[in-house]
């Protein structure tokens, strides 16, 4: 006993009593491990996990990746669309191949499960095989081969997988993955067919694309149709939703985001959604279809919102049509003015986050010829190189600096619409440089103007506009409004004195006239702090000014 009690005395640490490849480190009582075993250990670690988690998963079983899995540094993407199909018919991919290597493109945003819920390409996933999700023929043959491709001309990878809209797979052979209609079938509009979003087993099909895809190669995973059927009213009337056992379509989607996150953190793929544009200048889960700008900022590296000027529809009223989206009766026809506007929202939507996601919009490179048919031959435009070249320099002069470009037919991506790489990043860079100097924000304002923004927008009790630019408080978007329609005060006048802003944070001296039932008071040499956050000068008022408009006290 007592030689076995000296021999682990005296073992070096981290050595078993029969590894005689133990070899001295840098330091005294330590040891440096073998590679080779260490290499073992991981891979039969490995091994175990993956028995394990078959078992658990069953047919929507996906390795991990592998001990060696390499590292994925994120890029600015500028990206085209493009099907599986265009990627198996050689003249066109080819083409797509000799744009992005000549112009500033990058990035090739592909389907690997499109719309019909079929794959580009043969899985190895038991479940995909069970439902024979296919094109036949797959329409790419060699994905390996494809990918192995791409990443050699430094081509990022984007995976599409439309998660809940199918109108062939589930439908035919999952129908109890799908919406049934009270009176007996499923849920369709204009023959599309969708999962429920509810139902769980869907989810983890979905995901389990998602890890094949990373394991794959592709840096990032973009989820598409990440939302319930609109005209959701509607829907209500006529079908039911299995599963749903008390929770709204948010928290459904919240609760695919969260394991989405969870389950796919360990393939170091990057996570992306895409989202109608229309949720960033709306509030909540305005459309009752679970889209919520701050829950996928929250639980994705990007946010993709489908800006597509043509999908702002005009408005009528009383049968006219009336300016409305960003001031425009037909936003389709004014892509700068469409673009700007709703990446500002976007831009506001972002600020009070803690930590969110990178806004990277969808653009349009299609025309939008059904819009005549419905409002006039002077509802649309034909988009070519300078209306794709518009919207592109609208969203640089906001400092947002991605994009992808949408045509399903994957062709009106025209050569003429893109600068070389080394120009485009000039561009950018020289933005950027510009916005440093002038000490403004990613909407072009200095620490004066986001002050004067402020308080403009607590005068008028806009909640939105001062919610995105007051800092610190304590609660989310609906909170601030239930604060701010409380408020007893009211702000009469300001004047804004000396401003220190040649850093981050900023200061701006000021005082400020508020009037309440007690009489009108004013708070003079007010020094309020700005900070720069999510690309935004940020207003930290002081606590006095706070008490004075809300009449109950600082807790805000």
């Amino acid at each position: 006993m007592l030689l076995i009690l000296a021999l682990f005395t005296f073992a070096p640490a981290g050595c078993s009593l029969d590894n005689t490849e133990c070899k001295p480190s840098g330091n005294p009582g330590e040891t440096t491990p073998d590679p080779e075993e260490k290499a073992k250990r991981l891979e039969e670690e490995w091994q175990k996990r993956n028995e394990e988690l078959k078992e658990k998963l069953g047919a929507l079983y996906v390795p991990l990746p592998p001990p060696d899995h390499p590292d994925n540094p994120p890029i600015k993407v500028r990206g085209i669309y493009m099907t599986g199909h265009s990627i198996g018919y050689q003249d066109r991919y080819e083409r797509m191949l000799d744009l992005i290597d000549n112009t500033e493109l990058n990035a090739m945003v592909i389907d690997i499960k499109d719309d019909k819920g079929k794959m580009s390409y043969e899985s190895e996933i038991e479940m995909v095989n069970e439902l024979n999700a296919y094109y036949k023929p797959v329409p790419i043959s060699d994905i390996k081969a494809t990918m192995k491709e791409l990443k050699e001309r430094g081509i990022y990878t984007i995976a599409r997988i439309v998660v809940f809209r199918d109108s062939e797979t589930l439908p035919a052979k999952k129908p109890e993955w799908c919406i049934p209609l009270k009176n007996g079938g499923l849920y369709r509009d204009k023959g599309f067919a969708y999962g429920n979003p509810f139902n769980e087993k869907l989810w983890d099909y979905n995901i389990a694309i998602a890890k094949e895809a990373a394991l794959l190669g592709f840096n990032e995973i973009q989820f598409d149709y990440i939302r319930f059927p609109d005209k959701a009213a509607y829907v209500e009337e006529i079908a039911n939703f299995p599963g749903r056992d008390k929770r709204t379509k948010a928290e459904a989607i919240r609760g695919f985001m969260e394991k989405a996150r969870r389950e796919l953190a360990p393939y170091k793929v990057h996570v992306a959604y895409d989202v109608f544009g229309v949720i960033a200048s709306s509030w909540g889960d305005a459309d009752d279809i679970g889209q919520c700008w701050e829950e996928f900022a929250e639980y994705s590296d990007y946010i993709c919102p489908m800006i597509y000027p043509s999908h702002y529809y005009p408005v009528r009223q009383g049968g006219t049509v009336v300016p409305y989206w960003f001031g425009l009766r037909f936003p389709d026809i004014d892509p700068t003015v469409t673009i700007t506007g709703a990446l500002t929202d976007a831009i506001k939507r972002n600020a009070a986050l803690k930590d969110p996601a990178i806004i990277r919009p969808w653009l349009q490179a299609f025309t939008a010829k059904w819009l005549g048919s419905g409002y006039g031959s002077g509802s649309f435009i034909t988009y070519g190189p300078t209306q794709i070249r518009q919207q592109i320099e609208a969203a640089r002069a906001l400092g947002i600096d991605e994009y992808m470009l949408w045509d399903a037919n994957n062709e009106n991506y025209p050569r003429k619409a893109f600068f070389s790489e080394a120009e485009a990043n000039r561009r950018y860079e020289e933005a950027r440089r510009e916005r440093e100097e002038k000490g403004h924000d990613l909407l072009g304002r200095s620490p004066r103007k986001a002050v004067e923004a402020y308080l403009e927008a607590i005068r008028k009790k806009g909640w939105r506009e001062a919610y995105a630019l007051q800092r610190g408080f304590k609660g989310d978007g609906n909170d601030y409004r239930k604060w701010m329609e409380g408020t007893a005060g009211k702000l009469e006048k300001w004047q804004i004195g000396d401003i220190s802003d040649k850093g981050n944070p900023a200061a701006v001296n000021l005082s400020v006239t508020l009037k309440a039932s007690g009489g009108e008071s004013t708070l003079r040499d007010e020094k309020w702090i700005l900070h720069q956050e999510n690309g935004l000068w940020r207003v930290e008022p002081s606590a006095e000014f706070l008490e004075g408009i809300t009449g109950a006290g600082s807790d805000q």
